[in-house]
């Protein structure tokens, strides 16, 4: 039922209310009171806006917090509401005739029939050489006047409450689904674009080494001969360095020697090698080379080889290791991007793989960094994934097309209800998928026609229009019909005299959106 909302200003009384309401057929009317300013607050103000709304054949409620106004509307049996949107939402009781008016009506009617009566008795009213009616005849006539009264009364005063529930059922479909990642919005033949999406991972793992390696554990040492180039003499403090030619390997001199002064005089000296391990066992005459200021001065020479550098054996890792590693981490790595894909997901999107596929490797850090001495090898990996999916909005936007397309006439679908059930599992493979069956279903309700309902049941019995409605409207059960005198034994002749009230229904879904259709 249609409901008109009337906004009053400060300034309104009585009659410019009755003007804002009009001789509109809307069945509702809600009075909206200023938030400021008081007006309208005697109870003879709220009874005459009731009688025009009884003449409109329109309910009436008021929307106000001033607290006289309240009273006065609940003492006459006028609903009251805080807002607007509770109004419309509302079911309004309708208002009882309060004594003021029925005893105005009363009044008014014993005037009227007085004033019959006089009219009738009164020869002085009458046509000068007219006959004077019959006593018989005057009672007809009065019969006939209240019998006309009481007939426009049957027409308008009677109303009645139709109260009516849709029904509700299921609308399912089954669909053979395929996907391609070639295409960018949904098909009604049933092809859903491919999306895809990635995730860069980041962790570092390590393990136990297997292979060995040698490290050098002693020092080399040996004795060398400086030979002076000059006529003087040449002091050679302890620490001097010597080495071979190519400075590959280098010795220290242990003691402070001196050479006296004279070309080709000699001295030998105690040498020890820098660097531990067995490469600095040399052969005789292979340090040459005197590093510093000296080498001016002097030659040197090891007469004999050098000795005592040593190697041990020690864990290192293998090739084997750090390939085993990486494999390892990857694996890992690989799982915690399917779980961070998941969790990125909408809860009703389909993911096409088991496992991501892995798109580049942004970082790889071995510790220690070559075939080093270490008892563990450690590994930090960055890497980024990539994996195939269907989304939960595509799915949604191609069952709602598929399902609005398929909808009965005069139902509508009830938003919240969709369900998608995969039947069969998709595969994936070189961009699209192998054909899959799903189920599409939601819940739908119809839409009976209020005009449809009215039209039903002008006239009729409230029985007999309650079996007409059953069966000619898509109802959940049997109308509720209600009328006001509650003893009248037939609908109203007048439409507007009737109203319909839905229930039991629910907010309709909007259909889908032709953007991401193709």
């Amino acid at each position: 039922m249609k409901t008109q909302i009337i906004q009053l200003e400060p300034h309104d009384d009585t009659v410019s209310v009755k003007d804002k309401m009009g001789w509109s057929q809307t069945g509702r009317v809600v009075l909206v009171w200023p938030t400021r300013g008081r007006l309208l607050d005697r109870r003879l103000d709220l009874v005459l806006i009731l009688r025009h709304s009884r003449a409109l054949g329109a309910q009436i409620a008021l929307v106000t917090s001033d607290p006289e106004v309240r009273f006065q509307a609940r003492s006459l049996d006028i609903s009251v509401y805080q807002s607007v949107r509770k109004a419309q939402k509302a079911r309004w009781k309708r208002p009882r005739r309060s004594s003021f008016i029925i005893n105005q009506e009363r009044q008014a009617w014993q005037d009227r029939l007085e004033r019959v009566q006089e009219i009738i008795a009164d020869p002085l009213h009458r046509k000068r050489g007219t006959r004077v009616l019959s006593q018989p005849l005057r009672i007809g006539v009065f019969a006939l006047a209240v019998l006309a009264v009481l007939s426009i009364a049957a027409v308008l005063i009677p109303s009645a409450e139709i109260s009516i529930t849709p029904e509700i059922r299921q609308q399912e479909i089954t669909l053979n689904v395929r996907a391609n990642d070639s295409v960018e919005k949904i098909n009604l033949s049933g092809i859903l674009p491919v999306r895809w999406a990635s995730s860069i991972v980041e962790g570092r793992g390590s393990l136990q080494t297997t292979g060995n390696t040698s490290i050098p554990t002693d020092y080399a040492s040996g004795e060398v001969v400086f030979q002076n180039l000059t006529d003087q003499p040449v002091v050679i403090p302890a620490g001097t360095v010597v080495s071979t030619t190519d400075s590959s390997y280098r010795f220290t001199t242990l003691r402070e020697r001196r050479v006296r002064a004279g070309s080709g005089k000699v001295v030998e000296t105690p040498i020890r090698a820098i660097s531990p391990g067995s490469t600095s066992n040399l052969s005789a005459g292979r340090i040459k080379a005197i590093e510093g200021k000296l080498g001016v001065f002097l030659t040197v020479n090891n007469i004999k080889p050098t000795r005592g550098g040593s190697m041990s054996p020690s864990p290192a890792p293998s090739t084997r290791d750090r390939n085993q590693l990486r494999e390892q981490l990857i694996s890992t790595l690989t799982q915690n991007a399917l779980q961070e894909i998941q969790d990125s997901l909408e809860p009703e999107a389909i993911l096409l793989t088991e496992s991501p596929a892995l798109v580049s490797v942004l970082s790889e850090t071995y510790s220690p960094a070559d075939l080093q001495p270490a008892s563990e090898l450690e590994l930090i990996l960055r890497l980024e994934f990539e994996a195939p999916y269907i989304s939960e909005k595509d799915s949604e936007a191609l069952a709602s097309a598929i399902l609005e397309a398929n909808l009965p006439t005069g139902y509508t679908p009830i938003s919240g209800t969709m369900d998608i059930e995969q039947l069969t599992t998709p595969q994936f493979k070189g961009g699209s998928t192998t054909p899959w069956w799903i189920r599409l279903s939601r819940s739908i309700q119809s839409q009976p026609s209020a005009i449809q309902a009215v039209s039903l049941a002008l006239g009729r019995s409230p029985q007999k229009a309650s079996q007409l409605l059953m069966e000619s409207l898509s109802l959940a059960k049997t109308p509720q019909i209600e009328t006001f005198p509650s003893w009248w034994p037939v609908m109203p002749l007048i439409p507007i005299r009737i109203e319909v009230i839905t229930t039991g229904t629910i907010q309709a879904s909007s259909s889908a959106s032709s953007e991401n259709v193709e």
